[in-house]
């Protein structure tokens, strides 16, 4: 194969570094890397696109994903079936052999009028690494051709290159040649697969796309392959425009007379008709504090905003400041402090831009009595009509009546879980509803109900083999036995905020589907600085299956500090979890997270403990890591109307025991996070306080 005469890609790519051209994107290839049909290329997708695909080539079936986390770092993982090569010799339902693989992909330098972009990328870097290689690719865009030339090592015979042809009058659709470099006689069992009688070569490729949705049809000496994928752009705001959303309430030129004042509903009312919650309204001097919180937008500055504009057409004249502190299950997150009530009018009526009202407004943490002094100078006025704080955004308010003011849903969460021996990948895909009550300033009663919709977890029949205590691995005996509807928890909870920039929660009773118990969490923020740390422990006995309120035996404490750190103006997270976790190991569990402007997250997460794990898929020589990847998708960016809902989905090994934690009761630093938007470079504390 190296030594093939299909070398028309050299000459190509020599004579397009001397041609001016604008840059390519790129389409992906049968691995879920940016290429052109079975090679990669030097092309990497703008900055948010996920990609989902499915591609078949003989013998390989693969499913994959990819994105480009960073603006030049292309990450993708695929799942890919050889056919005709059983994954066991023992008769077991598993069938062909299946394997995990992980690519990345770097460009170097972006293309310019004289040099082609360049990218370096390797293949299968990480688990078994039977499509392991790495390779450096250069393209140059020629006018309506973009040229590929490359060179690779291990499963690639070093050079390989091709053209895209996408002709300018018809985007739509693209012709791709290609010399494909792999080593298919070298794959794994490739003479029982049939990969040993691939020859690689020239390649040949049509494709066409369709609105997200992208289709290739390839040939190559007679093997015809097929790939067909999505790409859906992470970092647009949001996918369908608000038109359910209600519009701002409207800004008077001046302030309301006496006699409108008397004849017009109190600001609390008001406030609670348009959807705030546990407001309390107070007066000191010329100072109007106002604390209160919504439970269905998602930007802070916006219903901030929403809520000045409220108070402004209710205040008097005498009213000269405007402090409105925003709670979270009556913890006081942020306050804003508005010094000039009249530019802020002549701001909402679109006036003057936002750059002339920021020396008039304050936004601090809060201090420790700033809730407490609101509530001790609170008017005289009926609050009874403010809605309870329930989850503040965790799930859909079924209703905005105030007597249900307290019931949310969450229609779906997904996971998927790979590797058992009874089968490559099970599924459980639940519903839940859940019901907050708040009982006195600080303590809330949490439940919620788990309604399961279509899952295949209860089918696996082998008992677990773990030598750890079995603290996650017997789940599909909670499948099996719980029935379709089940007390998935039953808390109280209590917050409160400890100190500036201090908070602590407190919880006893049902966490969660497997454990009940008692612990607290303890959380600080720091004044400046793009982290943050948090302390939880918890004592937790195990639930029975199939028992709504019974235990079996096994109890443990698990203790865990984290500390997160937020890369500035990336939109990353990083938190290493550090202590002793449910099987009364120890160890450290790495986070790793991406928000993209739309809201979606992507991330993924790695333990270590010294609870080594060698029962498959772990061997004495390599223990397993508990590890997976997650999606958290905002439905604000897919419906016509603002929530603070998300819909949670991930991929793992299929359960273990090692590093496993409990289902937090009320995370704090989760709180806060999604509040303040820490993790979201593109919005500040007045984001959408115009909207």
């Amino acid at each position: 194969m190296a030594g093939s005469s299909f070398r028309w890609p050299i000459v190509v790519a020599s004579i397009a570094c001397m041609v001016h051209a604008p840059s390519s994107r790129g389409q992906a290839s049968s691995t879920g890397q940016s290429g052109l049909i079975h090679m990669p290329d030097a092309r990497v997708e703008p900055e948010g696109t996920w990609r989902l695909g499915a591609g078949n080539s003989d013998p390989y079936f693969t499913l994959w994903s990819s994105v480009t986390v960073l603006p030049r770092l292309e990450l993708s993982g695929r799942f890919t079936r050889i056919d005709n090569v059983p994954a066991f010799s023992d008769g077991s339902h598993y069938g062909d052999y299946k394997d995990k693989a992980f690519d990345a992909k770097l460009m170097v330098w972006k293309e310019s009028a004289y040099l082609p972009a360049a990218s370096i990328g390797v293949q299968d870097f990480t688990g078994t690494r039977l499509f392991r290689a790495r390779y450096v690719a250069l393209g140059k865009q020629i006018g309506d051709v973009d040229a590929t030339l490359g060179y690779g090592e291990q499963r690639l015979d070093r050079w390989f290159g091709g053209l895209r042809y996408t002709p300018g009058w018809n985007p739509r659709w693209s012709v791709v040649a290609e010399r494909d470099a792999n080593r298919y006689a070298e794959d794994y069992r490739a003479e029982l697969s049939g990969a040993a009688m691939r020859r690689g070569g020239a390649t040949f490729g049509i494709e066409y796309r369709f609105g997200w949705a992208t289709a290739q049809l390839s040939s190559q000496h007679g093997t015809t392959s097929g790939l067909l994928y999505v790409s859906i752009p992470l970092g647009k705001r949001e996918f369908v425009p608000k038109i359910d959303e209600p519009p701002p309430p409207a800004v008077a030129a001046a302030p309301p007379t006496g006699a409108a004042l008397r004849t017009a509903p109190s600001l609390t009312q008001r406030l609670t008709e348009d959807g705030f919650g546990d407001v309390t309204v107070a007066a000191d001097g010329p100072v109007l504090r106002i604390s209160l919180n919504h439970p269905r937008i998602t930007l802070m500055g916006r219903a901030i905003g929403r809520a000045a504009r409220t108070a402004l057409a209710s205040r008097s004249h005498d009213i000269q400041v405007l402090e409105i502190t925003y709670t979270s299950f009556d913890m006081p997150v942020l306050v804003y402090r508005f010094s000039d009530l009249d530019l802020l009018a002549r701001y909402f009526r679109e006036e003057i831009p936002l750059e002339q009202l920021q020396s008039s407004v304050e936004v601090r943490y809060p201090a420790i009595d700033d809730a407490d002094r609101v509530r001790r100078e609170a008017l005289n006025v009926d609050n009874s009509a403010a809605p309870a704080a329930g989850a503040a955004g965790d799930g859909i308010p079924l209703k905005p009546d105030t007597r249900l003011a307290g019931f949310s849903a969450v229609p779906i969460n997904v996971r998927f879980f790979f590797n058992d021996p009874s089968g490559v990948v099970h599924y459980d895909t639940f519903s839940t509803l859940a019901y907050d009550k708040r009982l006195a300033p600080g303590w809330f009663v949490h439940s919620a109900a788990r309604l399961t919709l279509f899952e295949d977890v209860s089918d696996v029949t082998q008992p677990s083999n773990s030598q750890l205590p079995h603290v996650r691995s017997d789940i599909a005996d909670y499948r099996r036995e719980g029935g379709r509807l089940r007390l998935e928890s039953l808390l109280l909870n209590r917050y409160v905020q400890v100190h500036e920039r201090v908070y602590a929660r407190l919880s006893a009773g049902y966490y969660e589907e497997m454990y009940g118990g008692a612990g607290g969490q303890v959380m600080y923020l720091p004044a400046r600085g793009e982290w943050a740390a948090d302390m939880s422990l918890d004592w937790l006995k195990q639930r029975r299956p199939g028992d709504s309120f019974g235990f079996r035996d096994y109890t443990t404490l698990t203790a865990l500090g984290a500390v997160h750190y937020r890369f500035p103006a990336s939109g990353v997270t990083a938190t290493a979890r550090a202590g002793r976790f449910l099987a009364r190991d120890e160890g450290v569990r790495m986070e790793l997270k991406r928000r993209f402007r739309s809201g979606v997250e992507l991330g993924a997460w790695y333990t270590v403990t010294n609870g080594d794990d060698t029962t498959g898929p772990g061997r004495p020589d390599n223990p397993y890591r508990d590890k997976g990847v997650f999606v958290s998708v905002p439905l604000s960016t897919m419906l016509t109307r603002d929530t603070q809902q998300r819909a949670e989905f991930a991929l793992v090994d299929f359960t273990r025991d090692v590093g496993q934690m409990v289902v937090s009761p009320g995370d704090l630093y989760r709180l806060f996070e999604q509040r303040l938007l820490f993790d979201a470079a593109e919005y500040g504390a007045l984001s959408g306080l115009s909207r």
